[in-house]
């Protein structure tokens, strides 16, 4: 092996090694296919899958977007091979909780989802002009500013 080889087999190596983990921005989104392209630094990859809570019978939904900060994780520096496996707070996007007891979503038109383990208590707001509908078999609760909406076979007040 020549010299300017094994110069070559390093510069690859240090290459790929830096790559394993890298932090980038959500370029664009493939919602159908479930696909990101992430850009970090001069650096924009391919379609790439990203991670979920759950991906088999149960399964969930919340894609990343655009100009989130994400964690790629590329196994041996491929990056066609990267998979993003999180996200990561900014300051532009800062937590939306600061205690260790609360779960909360903010959605960017306003709608809160929380639950606060020490208080026993569950919120969840939309804003105006929306909807919250609770579904079992045939009984539904609509929720509207207009009002309220019971549906159900029986309905028992006491």
């Amino acid at each position: 092996m020549t010299e300017r080889n094994l110069h070559q087999d390093m510069t690859e190596a240090e290459r790929r090694l830096s790559n394993v983990v890298l932090l980038g921005q959500v370029a664009a989104l493939d919602a159908e296919r479930a696909r990101v392209r992430v850009r970090a630094g001069p650096i924009l990859t391919g379609w790439l899958p990203f991670a979920t809570v759950r991906a088999g019978p149960d399964r969930t939904w919340h894609a990343p977007e655009p100009g989130e900060q994400v964690v790629l994780v590329a196994p041996g520096g491929d990056l066609n091979q990267a998979v993003v496996v999180g996200s990561i707070y900014r300051d532009a996007y800062p937590p939306p909780a600061d205690s260790a007891d609360i779960a909360r979503t903010l959605w960017q038109d306003g709608a809160v989802m929380e639950y606060d383990r020490a208080q026993h208590y569950w919120h969840l707001s939309v804003p105006s002009g929306g909807k919250i509908v609770l579904e079992i078999g045939s009984s539904m609760i609509e929720m509207t500013d207009a009002g309220i909406r019971l549906t159900a076979p029986r309905i028992d007040l006491n």
